[in-house]
């Protein structure tokens, strides 16, 4: 008999072949049918005791929660359909095998746990994730726990995103190319260890306005243009004009509390006009309205300002209408400010944020040309291009660093731990901040973070070495907020103010 030519044992070769190809699919299909059996459970419970840690609650309910939602329920509900089915005299013939009835009764239990935090409250839960998402590593900072640290944390922050409905307050102007612009990083008051650089020199600039913006004539304030005209005039150099249109913004401008709760409760149709003509004339506006009147003002004077739109972490002052400032604050809210080109560099502004509080009170000049890695400590643009650095950080990472004030670059102070916005510990914490120039620190420890009435703990500041400063708080059981203010070491020992430079939250148990 004639052996088989090639050509014949080609299509049983090819059958071969499809059947490993179809065999290997089967395989991989079934993989990853019987993994989500156990991933979905396993984000499920991430998701509770990430919320859990970031609300200082039992983590003991989140682990009781996540043995319900597998294999507690899911075996259950398979249990008592074996027990109906064995009580049929004639059982019905079985679609699905045991497993695959399991794997489908955990994706349904857990997807409806899932759509349940969702619904009830979608953006705290994910931002539970990338403030706490690596809770189970409290306390482990070596190369494993940082490489899984980065994991978490990068998957956490691909959830937390804003929608493009809470944009109140309208895309930023177009950044400019960050190949063509002055960088300041390398002047940056933010050392990494005690003394390697000076506080800046440059800023802030002296608080108090300049007489000519603070009696301006009511001849020269009848239109934006007359205004732009007359500090063009009496201020040639550029910068110093700068100053003096966020000086005067500062100054005729309130801030419309009214108009900011209707933002708050979406109720855009009664809002006054944030544009810069309107505000102009009723002297009140929103962080918009602050902004535009600042670029307005700047064409007028002959100054190129941008607009920038992005949000804001807020832990000294409370926003009104806001059910949990502290954890707003933690998060972020929306806000407005602007950049301004000065000799190609762009400087950034927020004259909302300088704005006086009280009748008495001058206007500040912490966001007059803020170093932009202080600016990035409650301020992150929308477009990263915004943030004038050259490694911007990433929303994620804005909302888990420390709630710290530009202010703290006045003293040269930097926080060396905790790194993180919010800790858990066991009744103490201690804070520890690089003092190079020797700061007079001080601190206290506010139950809940509300600023309503919170029982007031004063920490203890004691000196280390290495010009450090060591903030201890004894803490009971509770949420805390850890306030921590300073003062330069050259003021008169009777008659000092204390500077707020930051917040740390404090899970106590």
């Amino acid at each position: 008999m004639a052996p088989p030519s090639p050509r014949a044992a080609q299509p049983r070769g090819g059958a071969r072949a499809a059947r490993v190809t179809r065999w290997i699919l089967v395989h991989v299909l079934r993989a990853l049918w019987l993994s989500t059996m156990v991933l979905t459970p396993l984000f499920g419970f991430w998701l509770a005791s990430s919320l859990a840690a970031y609300q200082n609650a039992s983590q003991w309910l989140a682990l009781l929660g996540g043995l319900l939602l597998f294999p507690l329920i899911p075996a259950g509900w398979e249990g008592f359909y074996a027990w109906r089915r064995s009580r049929h005299e004639v059982p019905r013939k079985q679609i699905l095998t045991r497993v695959d009835r399991l794997v489908l009764r955990t994706l349904i239990i857990n997807g409806l746990f899932l759509a349940g935090m969702m619904w009830l409250g979608r953006a705290t839960a994910f931002r539970s994730l990338a403030v706490r998402g690596d809770w189970m590593l409290d306390g482990h900072d070596g190369p494993i726990a940082s490489t899984m640290r980065g994991w978490l944390l990068g998957f956490a922050d691909r959830f937390d995103r804003r929608t493009p409905e809470d944009e109140p307050y309208g895309k930023s102007d177009e950044a400019p190319d960050p190949s063509t612009i002055k960088r300041r990083d390398d002047r940056e008051p933010n050392p990494r260890k005690p003394g390697e650089v000076q506080p800046p020199k440059d800023w802030p600039l002296p608080d108090e306005a300049d007489p000519k913006v603070s009696a301006m004539p009511e001849s020269a304030q009848t239109t934006i243009d007359t205004v732009g005209a007359y500090l063009k005039e009496q201020f040639p150099d550029k910068k110093q004009r700068v100053k003096a249109i966020h000086d005067y913004v500062a100054l005729r401008l309130t801030y419309d509390d009214e108009a900011l709760a209707k933002i708050i409760a979406h109720d855009y149709k009664d809002l006054p006009s944030q544009q810069a003509e309107p505000v102009f004339a009723a002297r009140k506006a929103v962080c918009e309205g602050y902004s535009r009147l600042m670029i307005a003002l700047g064409k007028a004077a002959n100054i190129e300002i941008a607009y920038v739109s992005g949000y804001i972490r807020d832990a000294s002052r409370r926003l009104a209408g806001i059910d949990d400032p502290i954890k707003a604050s933690l998060q972020g809210v929306l806000h407005a400010w602007n950049a301004v080109l000065l000799d190609d560099e762009w400087l950034l502004i927020d004259s909302t944020w300088d704005d006086p509080t009280g009748a008495t009170e001058p206007v500040r000049s912490t966001y007059l040309f803020t170093p932009p890695k202080l600016f990035a400590y409650d301020h992150h643009p929308e477009d990263p291009a915004w943030q004038l650095v050259m490694s911007p950080i990433s929303l994620g990472d804005f909302t888990r660093q420390p709630l710290l004030s530009p202010t703290i670059g006045r003293f040269g102070i930097v926080l060396e731990s905790p790194t993180r916005s919010q800790v858990t510990v066991r009744g103490e914490v201690e804070i520890v901040l690089a003092n190079p120039y020797n700061a007079r620190m001080s601190a206290y420890a506010k139950l809940d973070g509300s600023g309503k009435g919170g029982a007031q703990i004063r920490c203890t500041v004691a000196e280390q070495p290495g010009s450090r400063s060591a903030i201890t708080c004894d803490l009971g059981r509770g949420e805390y907020e850890v306030s921590m203010f300073a003062a330069p070491a050259s003021n008169d020992a009777g008659g000092y103010t204390l500077d707020y430079i930051g917040s740390i939250l404090v899970n106590s148990r």
